[in-house]
């Protein structure tokens, strides 16, 4: 068996999920000749689906013989049929109700003994843990609600677990994940947050650092940032979605905050974590999106002084609201606004990168280039090393002086 995945890092972790749990029910698992291959697909934009018919037709070339099964955010979101695309698709979650599913279809094919569960954990540097999943915030541009469902949060006891795994396991970074990571254990009857599950996991012995991924502006309080501020071992960078600086932007994509909010809460952060690493999405051409609006998003990101930004053009998504607004912005327009965030983006990433010229940072290697180490600082950029292409390198944390930006 084999799986493909596509998406975001809740994708991995439930691919990952479905791996183990597949092991444990006797399948080995091989790169090529196949007789199962899962791709697990994103449906967020029309060229997130694009990418997942590309990665059958990728599967079935590596796999021949293989029977193809699709799973993930796009069965959940769309029909589809399956003569035209695999051979099964399955709505599923990741979950042992999800595994039972897979093993029905797949049980004829049942190999012999698995190989030990987390066979590949030591080659990999950092571990993503999906702690929380669903969202109820029904942007107007984004299918996820529809795909994940509900919030749900992952047991505080199960996520120690978890990450007792990945430090036996010689992670030195562990990311947490989620739909909508903010909102972790704020469902009904949950009382348990973000903040204090935090707390419990930078108390777990042998643990490296830790690091959030996405998370909602208005959900960073201020327990949240003192903690982030004073603790060496949670990582200072936080993934911050803007989407628009223009208020009636905002609006229209029911976003829960306005531009002056947001650059409030920012100060606050920078306040009491000076050189933290901020990045930030940003979706340009939205439904209603003219050039005075556009020119609200750029100058809000150039004053904020993002240290990175990840640029989507609009994609109209069928079922969601905006793929009916009015006032749908052109091709050429979103693509030469695209571009011109991304220049000021790199422009941003190497003025952030200058304030640690000359300073030390901690660095774990990820992977090898020839003669360098590629690695990821604290501060979420990557920094490459003159360490001889060592693989035995990978999974290490170095403390280095940073010389220059490469």
């Amino acid at each position: 068996c084999k799986i493909y995945t596509l998406g975001c890092k809740v994708n991995q972790c439930d691919s990952r999920f479905f791996r183990e749990e597949l092991e444990l029910e006797g399948f080995e698992f091989a790169v090529k000749n196949t007789d199962w291959a899962i791709v697990n697909s994103c449906a967020v934009t029309q060229s997130a689906i694009k990418k997942a018919r590309w990665m059958i037709n990728k599967a079935r070339k590596e796999n021949p013989r293989a029977k193809i099964i699709l799973i993930g955010c796009w069965p959940k979101t769309h029909k589809i049929k399956n003569s035209d695309l695999a051979e099964y698709i399955i709505n599923i979650s990741p979950n042992k109700n999800g595994i039972k599913k897979l093993t029905k279809v797949m049980s004829p094919l049942l190999l012999l003994m698995p190989e030990s569960i987390n066979k590949d954990l030591t080659s990999k540097s950092r571990y993503f843990l999906k702690v929380q999943d669903g969202c109820e915030q029904f942007c107007t541009y984004c299918i996820i609600p529809y795909a994940r469902g509900k919030l749900k949060s992952v047991p505080v006891v199960k996520v120690i677990s978890e990450v007792q795994k990945a430090i036996n396991n010689n992670f030195a970074e562990i990311v947490l994940c989620g739909i909508h990571l903010g909102l972790y254990g704020r469902e009904k009857q949950n009382k348990k947050n973000l903040f204090e599950l935090l707390e419990k996991i930078i108390k777990t012995k042998g643990l490296g650092r830790i690091r959030l991924s996405s998370i909602e502006i208005n959900e960073v309080g201020l327990d949240l940032i003192k903690l982030i501020a004073k603790n060496k071992k949670v990582c200072p960078h936080l993934h911050l979605p803007l989407q628009s600086g223009s208020n009636k932007i905002l609006k229209l994509m029911n976003r829960p905050y306005t531009r002056e909010q947001f650059v409030k809460k920012i100060k606050l952060i920078r306040k009491h974590i000076p050189k933290i690493s901020l990045t930030t999405d940003v979706i340009v051409g939205f439904p209603g999106e003219n050039e005075v609006d556009f020119q609200d998003t750029y100058s809000l990101i150039k004053k904020l002084e993002f240290s990175r930004l990840h640029v989507f053009p609009y994609s109209a998504h069928k079922k969601t609201p905006a793929a009916d607004f009015v006032n749908q912005v052109g091709k050429d327009i979103k693509t030469k606004r695209a571009k011109k965030l991304r220049i000021l983006g790199s422009v941003l990433e190497d003025r952030y990168k200058k304030i640690f010229i000359n300073k030390k940072l901690e660095v774990l290697i990820e992977r090898i280039d020839g003669e360098q180490a590629i690695g990821k600082s604290e501060y979420y950029f990557d920094v490459s090393l003159p360490l001889e292409g060592r693989k035995e390198l990978i999974g290490k944390i170095f403390n280095i002086k940073y010389t220059k930006i490469n």
